[in-house]
């Protein structure tokens, strides 16, 4: 993205600001949640990726079975995955391992339990590992649940590894409101080597996000230690980085540095949006689009809903096909897309489905390789024999 095009996006004042997909000359199709039958463990199939050279990307499942997978993260030649109900298993080599990093307790809320994961900067020396975890437990110092004798909260948990077992573990930020519905719950660290958090609202009705005091609904930026960093928007005691948030699902960088986040609306209106320091994103006041200068509008906005998951911006030459520099998963619309901001919701096209519901996806640094998991057993899929699994496409 260039610089002119960057301080367009960035004052709203590009075109492409709000995008809605809802207009009868360019609807956005949203198949029924389907699986690929036909893929077993150990089999590979020519990838959906157009592709203009003889050379195409294919597809390989690395793992099948897995449990409500919720997030993926990658070192070397270890693909980390959280499930929903509270394992953290491995892919190592290409296999999975039967025994789980870690066993947390399950809290049995729909979208809580075991959620986002991260790798370290300096994973290689420390072996820190850091995973985004609801949980029950006492009342904190919270209008919202004072009154309540137990209530589910959220937290960041720091992990030690050591030869793929649970070394230590130790919470880095807790007291984070939670919800039965919207938790956001990724966690994942920037170019600055800050880990960045998205929380969830504790309900639709709930005006949290837009109070500064609060966790819900807000994206925390913390050091690895769980310390605020002195810069923070809000003051050195605050670990908020910006306000106004629904349920954030996905975060990524471009290349210049430019944080995006994806996030779920209510039934529509699910957004993507540039995110600044100190920024408001106007949830609940407002859904994809505000009538005041105090809030920031989305880059795009998706009615109807196509239930964005993890992001990715992929700056490798790797695959074939891949012509777009962001990548989005998608629940409800099931599917892999590709997407160039600069050309807008006319350049997006389907980098892979048939596989279901996609969740998360990341791309390796070294080689380019992409790394996706399915959601199709996490109450709003169509499961099959081999789901949940682990996917590679690769050259």
């Amino acid at each position: 993205m260039n610089k002119k095009i960057q301080i367009a996006v960035l004052v709203s004042a590009i075109s492409f600001s709000v995008m809605v997909l809802s207009s009868p000359s360019n609807p956005l199709p949203l198949p029924d949640p389907t699986t690929i039958d036909t893929i077993n463990a150990n089999d590979s199939l020519v990838s959906v990726l157009p592709s203009s050279s003889s050379t195409q990307s294919s597809i390989s499942i690395l793992a099948t079975n897995l449990e409500k997978p919720r997030a993926i993260a990658i070192h070397d030649d270890r693909v980390f995955i959280t499930e929903q109900k509270g394992k953290i298993r491995i892919v190592q080599n290409g296999t999975l391992l039967e025994q789980p990093l870690a066993i947390f307790r399950d809290v049995n809320v729909f979208d809580g339990g075991l959620l986002g994961i991260a790798v370290h900067p300096d994973f290689e020396k420390n072996h820190y590992l850091y995973v985004f975890l609801t949980y029950k437990g006492e009342p904190h110092n919270d209008t919202t649940s004072s009154t309540q004798p137990n209530v589910i909260w959220n937290k960041v948990i720091r992990i030690t590894e050591s030869e793929n077992r649970l070394y230590d573990a130790v919470d880095v930020i807790d007291g984070i409101p939670a919800s039965k519905f919207t938790n956001g719950g990724f966690v994942k660290f920037g170019p600055d080597k800050k880990l960045y958090i998205g929380t969830g609202t504790t309900s639709d009705a709930s005006h949290l996000p837009q109070d500064v005091n609060s966790l819900a609904g807000k994206i925390l930026r913390i050091n690895d230690d769980g310390s605020i960093p002195a810069d923070n928007p809000f003051g050195p005691d605050s670990p908020v980085y910006s306000i106004g948030h629904r349920n954030p699902q996905g975060i990524t960088w471009d290349s210049d540095g430019i944080m995006y986040v994806a996030e779920h609306g209510p039934e529509k209106n699910d957004e993507i949006n540039i995110i600044i320091s100190g920024g408001n994103y106007g949830w609940p006041n407002y859904e994809c689009a505000n009538d005041d200068n105090a809030t920031k509008s989305p880059i795009l906005c998706y009615d109807p809903s196509i239930e964005p998951g993890g992001i990715i911006f992929y700056e490798h030459d790797k695959l074939a096909g891949i012509k777009q520099p962001f990548i989005m998963t998608s629940l409800r619309a099931s599917n892999l897309y590709q997407l160039d901001f600069e050309q807008g919701l006319a350049s997006q096209q389907s980098i892979l489905s048939g596989a279901g519901r996609i969740r998360d996806v990341v791309v390796h640094p070294s080689d380019g390789t992409i790394y996706l998991i399915t959601s199709n057993t996490d109450g709003k899929g169509f499961p099959n024999t081999y789901d949940d699994r682990l996917i590679q496409i690769l050259r």
